[in-house]
């Protein structure tokens, strides 16, 4: 009798020590499924039978239970009914992740009156000398050989801003808003490039947040913040829990979180990767702007519509300030829009979207990146891109989420999809591209 009061006792604190081990990992898997559920059904018009068997494949999300709630558009992921996250769909901000039931939810947005237009992309009336139709198709189709966990879902290829290719996977067209992940941090990016180009901001101006007065955070500049060099405590890893993977999945107010780490190191002498670094962006355009009708404004007015981009949506945290990290949604074809924007140095239709100089200030190597990391974009990582024209960049987001730029050869390449990360064989992808286009 002792002896199974002993085995008892000892399992009760197995049991008990698991819980409290798994709990953190599951409330962020219970997140993160409920937030991709919510945006695949709403944003895609998917199914949740199919967002779960495609989306929702890895890790231990095929454990997650999801229900609906029609009315409410309430999306909620539970794992064996004592974990659940939920999300809800709010016109104009899209899946907006329920952290605490007790804040009131962002109020809804009137839809942009252009969202419904489609904007064509040029196309070549005689293909020019040097384009070989048939090896572009090939690489296309190189490009949707399965991966692992998934593989491509849209692929768009513009030369000199036309449209010379596409492709895309069985449930997927070219009106299918896509996921980018991290591929939003050069969408805000450019929301800060515009504040910049109208000078209500300055890339050397500092004391950025009141929270920072009194502490060295006040020298953080605001090119420090987009060259990832704040200096603050981050942690950005991903398939447990982490400051990323907290922040995205279990904080109302993702830039209040990144606000309160603190300084680890002297700003631009230490380039850590953060995303909580671009959601301090995204809150900063806010306060700047004073209001949120002028904060929508600025991306759908200012940005998606001034280039076309008529199918972007960025998606809000609970508080109302763009997840600048990690939000946003496009089409294949807008997300090459979005590429040919700067590839064409910022302008569109003779129009300075961006100020000048600025995309050749987002190309330059952040201190400390090793030479693969400018401000909120990706220049090429030699470990994986050794072959390539040296003026490329791009942008860059989970799960092999990517749009090459390069100007030498009035080129990008855009390739979204769902699979493990850096699975997809992007150089050779690029290689095959460039030698079925022209050479210059």
């Amino acid at each position: 009798m002792q002896y199974l009061k002993w085995f008892l006792i000892v399992v009760a604190i197995l049991l008990v020590g698991g819980y409290w081990y798994a709990h953190p990992l599951l409330k962020v898997g219970a997140g993160y499924a409920a937030k991709m559920a919510c945006s695949c059904h709403y944003i895609q018009g998917r199914n949740l039978e199919n967002i779960k068997a495609e989306d929702l494949n890895y890790s231990a999300l095929p454990l997650v239970k999801l229900s609906h709630n029609q009315e409410k558009k309430v999306i909620k992921a539970s794992f064996f009914g004592l974990i659940s996250q939920q999300a809800q769909f709010i016109e104009g901000r899209g899946c907006v992740l329920i952290v605490d039931e007790d804040q009131p939810m962002p109020a809804e947005v009137p839809a942009s009156p252009m969202a419904s237009i489609v904007m064509p992309l040029p196309t070549y009336d005689t293909l020019p000398e040097g384009l070989n139709k048939e090896a572009l198709e090939q690489a296309a189709q190189n490009a949707f050989l399965p991966l692992p966990g998934g593989g491509t879902r849209g692929l768009v290829i513009l030369h000199d801003g036309h449209l010379v290719h596409e492709k895309y996977a069985p449930g997927f067209t070219r009106d299918t808003p896509l996921l980018g992940w991290s591929m939003t941090k050069s969408i805000t990016n450019a929301l800060v490039g515009i504040l910049v180009k109208n000078g209500a901001l300055s890339l050397q101006q500092d004391h950025l947040f009141p929270e920072w007065e009194g502490d060295e955070r006040a020298n953080i500049t605001l090119a420090d913040l987009l060259h990832m060099n704040s200096g603050l405590e981050w942690n950005e890893a991903y398939g447990g829990v982490s400051d990323a993977t907290k922040m995205l999945y279990t904080q109302s107010d993702m830039a209040a979180y990144s606000r309160a780490k603190p300084a680890a190191f002297t700003p631009n002498t230490n380039w850590v990767y953060s995303s909580g670094t671009t959601n301090l962006l995204s809150d900063l355009v806010r306060q700047t702007l004073g209001n949120d009708q002028a904060y929508h404004n600025l991306v759908r007015d200012s940005l998606f519509n001034t280039i076309g981009m008529h199918s972007a949506q960025m998606e809000t945290d609970q508080s109302g300030t763009f997840v600048g990290s990690s939000y946003g949604w496009a089409t294949a074809r807008d997300w090459a829009r979005f590429g040919q924007l700067y590839l064409q140095d910022g302008q569109w239709d003779g129009y300075p979207v961006l100020p000048a100089g600025w995309v050749d200030f987002s190309r330059e190597v952040a201190a400390g990146s090793e030479g693969v990391y400018g401000a909120q974009v990706w220049l090429p990582d030699p470990e994986e891109l050794s072959d390539v024209p040296s003026n490329l960049f791009m942008f860059r987001g989970y799960q092999d989420q990517r749009i090459a730029i390069i100007p030498s050869r009035k080129v990008v390449m855009v390739r979204l999809g769902m699979n493990e990360d850096k699975t997809f064989p992007l150089a050779k992808f690029i290689e095959e591209v460039l030698a079925a286009l022209p050479p210059n």
